[in-house]
């Protein structure tokens, strides 16, 4: 711990303090010879350890400096009470000299120090929240230069103390909060935690937690645990749990140096025995086992009762069931009943499922009352639609004293039609567009009161008048003519209406017999839809009757003698002929373009056909991209040709290394090269050893290139040739064996 303020005084400056640069004690001389005599005081804060154990103490005061090494040490450290600003002229009292320094033989020492345990203990035992002490040279010794020593400003108070832990929070049950309201629980193996806490740490910290019955705490059993993730964790010890008891658990911590308090007692009772009577059921609007025409109605509100029938066990019930909402609902006492209302969504033979809850949140046997609710939904006579013509739904009301009927079409707004003396209504529907076939129709009503009964979800079908629609031919070219037959079991069609992928629509005559033939040409390569509707002579347009059909741009073929593919053939600056040819769509010419270089066009001769010659630089793979272009301009699919291209590495050479004799090299001596290159035009050959930096050496006038290396030992030679236009000729390796001298 650092001090919180330090200052030095000094003889000459009887009435400053100096805070800052380094402590000077005892006496010195200045640079024009006058004497001075300085001290130095230290304040710790003691606060951190009110409420501690402190194990040890010791205040470090590091030495920077000795006036004279050959004397001894007279530094002493002093308790002292200041009572304000800290001065020459103005000193604290001094209380008590502190036992030490511990000796060293150093003449200056970063670790000079006094064991201050017996004072930090008394001071903080005091009350006093703070410690200052004084670093002098003794009183006998003061006054002499020869003793006097530089301290750093940066002095330590160590120590070693324990904060005795916290009392543990946070107890549970479970997953149940120990608040002190009453706890039942429904389980024998009962889980147990609490939140630990200690100002010194989670690390290495223990609890210990306590179980016993509440009517007999002389069976208390204690459990050791530790606090792994800042939670003590356990269960009550087997066997102890019983029906109806009551038990409590308590826990502290412990750090191995102190221990917490026991934290309150967390208390619950235990109800293992679930009830085993079903509850009872009644209603005064559903009778139970009704039959048709039934009672009630959909959306018509019951009343029904729950009754535990003195089971003291029972303090709630919770029920569910088709077309109601299900729930649960307190018991008006334990032992008592509770009376929901209940609104059916559905008709007909329904139930009710009831079970009783006990404290613990036991179920009991479940309780099945079945009843019949009564049909108010209303009646839609649906007729099939046809496209312009107009049809009734005919409705019959079931509700009783019902007033209107109200109905939606496809999800849109209300719509109201008036409940006819004979319970009847007529809706007139007529559908003049196109559009989905399968139409949504709900529809209820509601009485005088404004009661809605239940509701009819209806749907029904509407006639499209989709037309047949075929295509000759389906899959074809690229400007193959297509013709398509429309044909249709509508009566009166006059026109058609039909559309061509993203193409206007286009609307032509009907056939006498109310069909259509027409054609079309497709320019673009792809898959087209076609959509085709018929008009009548009311002129209500039928929905879209669909094709489709694929026109073809078929990629062009490749072909060359000089470079079939695979395997390599030809060599680097070896020129080739490459053949373009596409047997399937006429072209006129063809876009080509080799590896990565510039897209180039070629004019295909009268057969169709097109070749170009091209020049490898290099071995290895290669390809080419070829499509046609027809005269009306449409680009064929693109064909990618690929062929490899045979090395054609030079020859290399050394009188070292003869080809019909032993080897001559040998470590540290010139081994010479001579290459010849297979490729014409070479101008310079390339050379490494392993992977070592490349040379280049110039091929000479008569064709070869020569160069020497000095080997160490065994070594892997890499050559290569080179045009001035850049072709390569690929790389030979051989791997020279040389022996020691």
């Amino acid at each position: 711990m650092s001090p919180t303020t330090w200052v030095s005084i000094d003889s000459r400056s009887p009435h400053e303090g100096v805070v800052g640069g380094d402590a000077r004690i005892g006496s010195w001389r200045d640079e024009v010879g006058k004497h001075h005599v300085g001290k130095v005081y230290f304040t710790f804060d003691l606060a951190r350890f009110v409420g501690t154990q402190v194990f040890t103490a010791s205040i470090r005061t590091p030495e920077l400096a000795a006036n004279d090494c050959a004397k001894p040490r007279a530094t002493e450290l002093w308790v002292v009470e200041p009572s304000g600003a800290i001065t020459w002229a103005d000193q604290p009292r001094e209380v008590a000299r502190v036992a030490g320094p511990e000796v060293t033989d150093e003449c200056v020492t970063p670790w000079l120090g006094w064991n201050v345990l017996d004072v930090v203990k008394r001071s903080v035992a005091e009350g006093r929240s703070s410690l200052t002490v004084a670093v002098r040279v003794s009183e006998e010794l003061q006054g002499d230069v020869a003793y006097g020593r530089t301290h750093s400003g940066s002095a330590v108070l160590d120590t070693t103390f324990n904060t005795p832990p916290g009392t543990p929070t946070g107890l549970r049950l479970d997953h149940v909060a120990c608040t002190g309201e009453p706890v039942v629980l429904a389980d024998a193996w009962q889980r147990v935690s609490a939140q630990v806490n200690d100002a010194d740490g989670l690390y290495g910290l223990q609890g210990r937690l306590a179980y016993w019955p509440v009517d007999a705490p002389e069976r208390r059993v204690e459990v050791l645990t530790s606090a792994g993730g800042g939670r003590l964790s356990g269960s009550f010890p087997t066997g102890m749990i019983q029906d109806g008891g009551t038990y409590a658990f308590a826990a502290r911590t412990e750090d191995g140096f102190a221990n917490s308090e026991w934290s309150a007692p967390c208390v619950f009772t235990a109800d293992l025995v679930a009830p085993t009577k079903a509850p009872t059921v009644t209603s005064t609007v559903y009778r139970e086992n009704g039959g048709p025409p039934g009672d009630g109605g959909e959306g018509l509100a019951g009343d029904f009762t729950f009754s535990a029938d003195g089971d003291q066990d029972v303090v709630a019930f919770e029920y569910t069931g088709i077309g109601i909402v299900g729930g649960r609902v307190d018991a008006d006492q334990p032992g008592g009943s509770a009376t929901v209302t209940v609104t059916p969504t559905t008709d007909g033979s329904v139930s009710i499922q009831v079970y009783g809850i006990d404290r613990a949140g036991h179920w009991s046997p479940v309780r099945t009352y079945r009843y019949w609710v009564r049909t108010t939904a209303p009646y839609a006579e649906r007729p099939l639609f046809e496209l312009g013509v107009p049809r009734d739904v005919l409705l019959t009301a079931n509700q009783d004293g019902a007033t209107t009927f109200v109905y939606r079409l496809d999800g849109g707004a209300e719509q109201t039609v008036p409940v006819g003396p004979d319970g009847t209504g007529r809706v007139t529907l007529v559908f003049s567009e196109p559009g989905q076939a399968n139409r949504t129709f709900t529809v209820w009503t509601v009485d005088a009161a404004g009661v809605k009964s239940g509701i009819n979800d209806a749907s029904f079908y509407v006639d499209q008048a989709w037309p047949w629609v075929d295509v000759d031919v389906w899959d074809g070219l690229v400007g193959q003519k297509r013709v398509f037959t429309v044909t249709t079991d509508r009566a009166g069609v006059v026109s058609y209406v039909y559309r061509i992928g993203d193409n206007p629509e286009v609307s032509v005559p009907a056939a006498p017999d109310g069909s259509l033939t027409f054609e079309h040409t497709p320019m673009v390569p792809g898959a087209t839809d076609v959509l085709v509707a018929s008009v009548n002579g009311a002129g209500v347009r039928s929905g879209w009757g669909e094709t489709s059909f694929i026109a073809e741009a078929p990629e062009p073929t490749v072909t060359s003698a000089d470079y079939p593919g695979y395997p390599a053939r030809g060599g680097p600056g070896v020129t080739g002929t490459f053949t373009f040819s596409s047997p399937r769509l006429p072209v006129v010419s063809y876009r080509y373009a080799f590896g990565g270089e510039a897209e180039q066009e070629v004019v295909a001769g009268a057969d169709g056909t097109a070749s170009v010659r091209w020049t490898p630089k290099k071995p290895g793979y290669h390809w080419v991209r070829v499509s046609g272009v027809t005269a009306a301009g449409v680009v064929t699919d693109e064909r990618s040709f690929t062929f490899w291209v045979e090395a054609l590495p030079p020859t290399v050479t050394s009188p070292q290394f003869p080809a019909d004799g032993p080897s001559t090299a040998r470590p540290g001596q010139p081994v010479e090269f001579t290459v010849t290159p297979a490729v014409p035009g070479s101008h310079e050959v390339l050379w490494r050893i392993s992977f070592n930096t490349t040379q280049v050496v110039p091929v000479g006038p008569d064709g070869k290139a020569t160069f020497t290396y000095t080997p160490l030992g065994s070594f892997q030679l890499t050559v290569s040739s080179r045009t001035p236009e850049g072709v390569e000729s690929g790389e030979v390796t051989r791997t020279y064996s040389v022996q020691p001298a």
